[in-house]
Parts: C-alpha cells; sequence; structure tokens
C-alpha cells in the first residue's frame, strides 16, 4: 500500500491517495518511519502541486523533514523552480525558509546554485534573513550564484541585498576568505563585477581589496588569469579595477604611497568609499545577522522592557510631581527655585534632575536603536520607523514638561522633532502610495 503511496504522490492522482487513506486512516502515521523520504518529497520532486498540497494539510510535519539526501521538500521544490509548491510549503510557517539542509544549505542556497530567479524573488520576500544564511563553507547564496555562473540570480540578489539595506553581506567572506567579488573574479564574470564595483556600485561600501586566506586580492586573482590569456570582456574587467582603485596585497603592505592615497580624499568617489567602509550601523547590523535566532528573540525582548521601563520613569518619577493645587498661588517657592504646577518634584534639585534624565535618556535612545536593528528588513518597515519617531518625540516633550525648561529650548526641540516626523511622515506616504499603485512600487511581491 506504501508503494501505491509514493505512486500516486509522483502522478499526483488525488483520488488514488484519498482512497488510500480511506481504506488505512493512518497510512500517513506508517509512513512518516520511512528513513529515506515521503510522499511530500516525492510530490514535490515531480512537480505535483495539488497532490502536494493535499499532503501538507494532512502531515503539515512533513514539510520539515529531510530525504536520505539531507533536503527538505521546500529544498527539492526552490532547486526544481516549483514556486507554487513552495507557496503552499510556506503556509506552514515563513521560518521554514531558515531550514538547514546538508551542508547547511537553506532553500534560497538551493534556488541560487541553480538560477531559479522567480524562486529567489519568492523566498527573499518571504523570509529577508534568507539572504545572511550561510552554508557550512561559510557561503551565502550570492556566493553559490557567483559560484555557479547564475548571472541573473546573483543580479537578483544584489539588487534585494542593497533594496533591504543589508550591503554588509557583500564583503561576507566563505571559509577560504572569498568575497563575492573574488568568485565573481575567478569566474570572470564582468556583470556581476559591475553590479558590485561599476559606476554607482562603489558608494555601497564594497571592499575592492578585501585578502583571502591565500594572501589575494580580486586584483591578484584577476593578474593570475591574465597570465594565461585575455579577451574583451577581461580587458573590461581590468578597467573597472582600475577605476575602483584595486590593488594587490603586496602593493597594500609594501607601498606607502598607497595608505597617502587612501588618507587623502582627491575626489567624491573615493570619499564616499572611504565613509561607507567603516559604518558603525552596519557592523552592528553584521554582528546582529551572525547572532541565533533564538539570541535576536531574547535581545528584542529585553529592548523592549527597557524601552518600557525608562519611558514609565519619565511619565512617573521617583518623587512625582508638584501640585499647585495645594496652595493658593499658583507657583510656590521651595528651597532652591520656584516650582510650577506639573513639574518633576526632583526638578526642585536641577542637577540631580539633570543626572536622573541622562541615564534614563541613554537607556530609552539605546533600546531604541537596538529595536531598529532588530527589525531591519522586517515588513511595514515604514510604518515602524513612524512610529519609533513618534514615540521618541513624545518622550522628549514629557521630559521637557516635566523639567525646568525654558521657552527658548522647548521651541528648538519641537521644531527638531517636527522635522524629523515630517521626513518619516513623508518616507511613510511614499511607502503606502507604492503600495496602493500610485508610485512604483518595487518591494512588490514577486509572480
Amino acid at each position: 500500500m506504501e508503494s501505491r503511496l509514493f505512486e500516486a504522490a509522483r502522478c499526483g492522482d488525488i483520488s488514488t491517495f484519498h482512497s488510500l487513506l480511506e481504506e488505512d486512516p493512518f497510512l500517513l502515521d506508517r509512513v512518516a518511519l520511512n528513513p529515506v523520504y515521503n510522499p511530500l518529497h516525492v510530490s514535490t520532486l515531480a512537480g505535483q502541486a495539488e497532490i502536494s498540497k493535499e499532503i501538507v494539510s494532512r502531515k503539515p510535519v512533513f514539510t520539515r523533514e529531510l530525504n536520505e539526501n539531507g533536503f527538505s521538500p521546500i529544498h527539492v521544490a526552490s532547486a526544481n523552480g516549483h514556486i507554487e509548491i513552495i507557496r503552499e510549503l510556506m503556509r506552514v510557517g515563513y521560518d521554514i525558509c531558515l531550514l538547514k539542509g546538508k551542508d547547511g544549505k537553506v532553500p534560497l542556497h538551493c534556488a541560487a546554485l541553480k538560477g531559479r530567479v522567480d524562486v529567489v524573488k519568492e523566498l527573499v520576500w518571504a523570509c529577508p534573513e534568507s539572504l545572511k544564511q550561510v552554508t557550512a563553507c561559510g557561503e551565502t547564496p550570492l556566493h553559490l550564484a557567483a559560484k555557479s555562473n547564475q548571472i541573473e540570480a546573483a543580479r537578483v540578489l544584489i539588487e534585494e541585498i542593497r533594496r533591504l539595506q543589508m550591503m554588509e553581506i557583500l564583503n561576507w567572506k566563505d571559509t577560504e576568505g572569498n568575497t563575492v567579488l573574488h568568485q565573481a573574479t575567478f569566474n570572470r564574470q564582468h556583470e556581476i563585477i559591475s553590479l558590485l564595483i561599476g559606476g554607482e556600485a562603489l558608494s555601497c561600501g564594497v571592499n575592492i581589496n578585501s585578502v583571502n586566506t591565500s594572501g589575494f586580492t580580486p586584483k591578484h586573482v584577476l593578474d593570475l588569469l591574465l597570465q594565461t590569456g585575455s579577451d574583451f570582456h577581461d580587458i573590461h574587467i581590468y578597467h573597472m579595477f582600475q577605476q575602483a582603485g584595486a590593488v594587490t596585497a603586496q602593493e597594500i603592505t609594501r607601498d606607502p604611497a598607497y595608505f597617502r592615497a587612501q588618507t587623502e580624499p582627491t575626489n567624491t568617489t573615493h570619499i564616499v568609499q572611504s565613509a561607507c567602509s567603516w559604518n558603525l550601523w552596519k557592523e552592528l547590523m553584521k554582528e546582529v545577522a551572525e547572532s541565533s535566532t533564538e539570541t535576536q528573540n531574547a535581545l528584542m525582548v529585553v529592548a523592549v522592557l527597557i524601552a518600557s521601563v525608562t519611558y514609565q520613569a519619565v511619565l512617573s518619577p521617583p518623587s512625582g510631581f508638584w501640585d499647585g493645587d495645594k496652595r493658593n498661588s499658583q507657583t510656590v517657592t521651595v528651597q532652591k527655585r520656584t516650582m510650577m504646577p506639573g513639574e518633576a518634584v526632583m526638578a526642585d534639585d536641577p542637577e540631580v534632575f539633570a543626572v536622573f534624565i541622562v541615564f534614563n535618556a541613554i537607556g530609552f535612545f539605546a533600546s531604541l536603536a537596538m529595536i531598529s536593528l532588530l527589525t531591519s528588513g522586517f515588513p511595514l518597515r515604514a510604518g515602524l520607523r513612524l512610529a519609533i519617531i513618534s514615540m521618541t518625540g513624545t518622550y522628549v516633550i514629557a521630559v521637557i514638561y516635566v523639567g525646568p525648561t525654558k521657552m527658548r529650548e522647548v521651541y528648538i526641540v519641537v521644531i527638531f522633532m517636527g522635522l524629523l516626523f515630517v521626513a518619516e511622515l513623508v518616507r511613510f506616504t511614499m511607502w503606502l502610495l507604492k503600495k496602493w499603485g500610485v508610485l512604483a512600487d518595487t518591494r512588490s511581491r514577486p509572480h
């Protein structure tokens, strides 16, 4: 009976599938003991979408099982380009896109390796974190696309990386120290190299002179390849390297003029490149990306807790608020200064109040920065930014209201926060217009 079930899965015979389950309702449970594969592996490999949907609805656990080759059904579907089946499999949860198979590959690795462009778009749309996953050899999906000469898949991956502001991925190295630029140079892929360092691509912070474990920069690799002969595309690559300021590892370590050239901003392009190379925010994003999902979830809980506690501390300061109704007059002279109704009692001592607010603000803004880092690449990102800016504005206004603040300072702060809010509101409005189709939507779901 099990052989008939597998044959029905291969052929997409739903009527036979239903008949077999009517004869033996526990058939799928028994088949689950098969150490080689399950019916979902078979139907996925055969591209049978309808029966795959039936199997997933009856036995969702099959979606996470690995076959004898170390791959789950979504790995198989991604490698073969069965996008409808992939959408059905993802109904059990988008986290399935991060399921590790043989050699640490996730489904996006398989799609990139085979050049399944539509699948690449679908997986990135469903789970942007897939872009940051690496194999046992430290290879990102972009590494594998370049390694297997999948030019169009590499193009899509680079575009998605830039759209999601994950540019640090472009400089990630595999276990041999090779970046994507190294790999593209090995394969003489002038299209990918142009996307990485050609024209305006330089401003994205690609490290043109990264050194691998063999001590080679991409330029050194190119020089070795040119010794074996060259064609028109090799000359084009050579010119791109020259314009980008590429050098060999020996030139970096031995030529003092190289360091002087790097420290002297001779033109705007090099200034932008230098500024992008050292970017604290991107370094922090990389650190977050290299942590596990469990760690990121724990950090998010801690960050939200700190933001809530520090915000509440401003709304309810330790000493409470001065109540002018207790006196006949609207102001009462106390120990150090004249107090106004609604001010924090702690503000009677401006020095103590300032210390309290400074440390409280450090905790509040640091927690907001952590939340922003941890939610990088999330859907509805524009709305989240608007919410964070709005909450920041209310925090600052609350501090001004309860503290001993002069009106001139109030105007300055209100104007500054107002400008930030308007800028973020414009970004949010543009995002809404893209969703409504009024503006060109570069983030729409692939079809």
